[in-house]
């Protein structure tokens, strides 16, 4: 129920952000604030019962102070604390994240591979993914992860092209095991 509540908390800030032309912006700011606001200890003391409304105001208007963030991002903050949907927040900054990336005309990907990649594969792989996806632009995040064996998993826009050594043996494996 919560996503389609975030996403419209998202689409309102969204639209607020670009009025103002600082919507970008206002997604690194709740990026950061999500995740502060993920802490488990954080989220432990804002949602116990021991304490109260006005204690718990006071301190998400700390963190939130602490941030530095605008004003636009403050507030929805403290509405949705002071409604108790605070828990929310990381999906509201989810949907707003991919909101703004379907106004830019962009596409998340995330690049794994065995080794670390040089600039040149990156960039090549990068245009790739934006022919794939027909995306103007590609934000990449790239990880290693040695268990591939060789080559790469490129996730384009919640699309997977796997092209790991891993999954090419584990293919063949079935293949000689059905002969």
């Amino acid at each position: 129920m919560s996503g389609g509540l975030g996403r419209r908390y998202a689409r309102a800030l969204l639209a607020l952000a670009q009025e103002q032309g600082t919507a970008a912006a206002v997604g690194d700011e709740l990026a950061r604030l999500a995740a502060t606001f993920g802490d488990p200890e954080l989220r432990a003391v804002l949602t116990s019962p021991a304490v109260d409304a006005a204690s718990r105001r006071k301190i998400v208007g700390n963190v939130v102070a602490s941030l530095g963030v605008s004003k636009l991002v403050a507030n929805l903050v403290g509405l949705l604390a002071d409604r108790g949907r605070l828990p929310i927040l990381d999906d509201v900054a989810r949907s707003y994240e991919r909101l703004l990336d379907q106004r830019l005309g962009r596409t998340r990907v995330r690049i794994a591979s065995a080794t670390a990649l040089g600039a040149a594969e990156k960039a090549e792989l990068t245009e790739l993914a934006k022919r794939l996806t027909g995306s103007a632009e590609a934000v990449v995040t790239t990880e290693v992860d040695a268990d591939l064996l060789g080559g790469v998993v490129l996730d384009a826009g919640g699309t997977v092209y796997d092209g790991s050594v891993k999954t090419q043996l584990a293919r063949l494996s079935k293949e000689m095991a059905g002969a």
